[in-house]
């Protein structure tokens, strides 16, 4: 076909319109690469909708393909499509998944020097500027054994979470093996940070270490084989509690649903292994649906939330707080 004729080609009425909203309902549905499939369709006709860029961006993150869902959001960021902050918690989710902690860092930087920063979110920037500092700074000289002068080492950064994450940082791609009873001083001691602790089992699951090792974390002390146990995303716990929240929160705003997710995901990392009490997934559904919004600005109807899990405000405040507990702590607040 010819330009010519091809310009004399009239599209259905609303057909752009009609790809995103096919795209959504894709996306709800967990089909992400026939969601994207739609939503390109309708980029192809020169839509460039706020929901487009965003229903791709989390098409990507959900495929694994990062890099994409980056640029997507950095290109809305700096064009202002969408709600602001919204895309920018998405993006910094991302950028700490990609482990790009120093654009984490100049990002949060750049919003607060032009402060724009809403008050309600201001604590939790502060908190993730704070986390990407400290992730930044691997300039410290770790040891290569675990003889002697490991052991020794390892007395001297006990009260330094700094140290203890650029050691552990600096064992990615090489033997644990050499290091087994470092890592085991580092788990058993109550004073080494939660969020240490987990780097360690996830890098020994990486490692498929067969050997017990326990684990003291809030409390609580636990004896596990790490290459037994499951990714965080695979526990049947975690799926529960998405599974409810994509009902509710997922049918009504897809894209803080993906917000919620990752927070959700942050606090079983801090947590892990152990699971949250109590095991009630309605109720963490309700929770984080609750904390979800607040982080956005927006308090919920106590109303709404009743109709929508059959609890009471009064009955989610416990959870909801150790959410914001445990949210602090995993941007290694001490």
């Amino acid at each position: 076909m010819n330009e010519k004729k091809r310009s004399k080609i009239i599209p259905f009425p609303n057909l752009k319109e009609r790809y995103i909203d096919k795209g959504m309902a894709l996306l709800k549905e967990k089909k992400y690469h026939e969601a994207l499939d739609m939503f390109s369709e309708a980029k192809n006709l020169n839509e460039d909708k706020a929901e487009l860029y965003l229903g791709m961006a989390i098409c990507f993150m959900e495929l694994g393909e990062l890099k994409e869902a980056k640029e997507i959001c950095k290109k809305m960021l700096l064009e202002d499509i969408g709600h602001y902050f919204t895309v920018l918690q998405i993006y910094l989710t991302i950028l700490i998944q990609l482990r790009e902690y120093h654009e984490v860092q100049t990002t949060i930087e750049a919003v607060l020097e032009e402060n724009h920063l809403p008050a309600e979110s201001a604590e939790h920037f502060y908190k993730l500027l704070e986390f990407s500092r400290k992730m930044t700074q691997n300039d410290e000289d770790i040891f290569e054994d675990d003889n002697d002068a490991g052991s020794t080492y390892i007395e001297d950064i006990l009260e330094n979470t700094n140290k203890q994450m650029a050691y552990i940082q600096s064992l990615q791609d090489r033997n644990l093996s050499k290091h087994y009873s470092s890592l085991k001083v580092l788990l058993e001691n109550p004073n080494s940070h939660p969020m240490i602790k987990s780097m360690i089992l996830h890098l020994m699951i990486e490692n498929e270490v067969e050997k017990e090792v326990t684990v003291y974390k809030f409390g609580e002390s636990v004896t596990v084989i790490p290459a037994k146990l499951n990714d965080i995303a695979d526990l049947p716990f975690t799926k529960k509690v998405l599974n409810i929240l994509d009902d509710t929160l997922g049918q009504e705003n897809p894209t803080l649903f993906e917000a919620v997710k990752e927070l959700w995901i942050r606090h079983l990392y801090v947590l892990f292994p152990l699971l949250p009490q109590p095991t009630d997934g309605n109720l963490w559904a309700a929770a984080l649906h609750i904390v979800g919004y607040e982080m956005h600005g927006i308090v919920l109807d106590p109303e709404e939330v009743q109709q929508m899990y059959g609890l009471s405000i009064s009955t989610l405040q416990e959870v909801c707080k150790k959410i914001y507990q445990i949210e602090e702590i995993s941007y290694m607040q001490i």
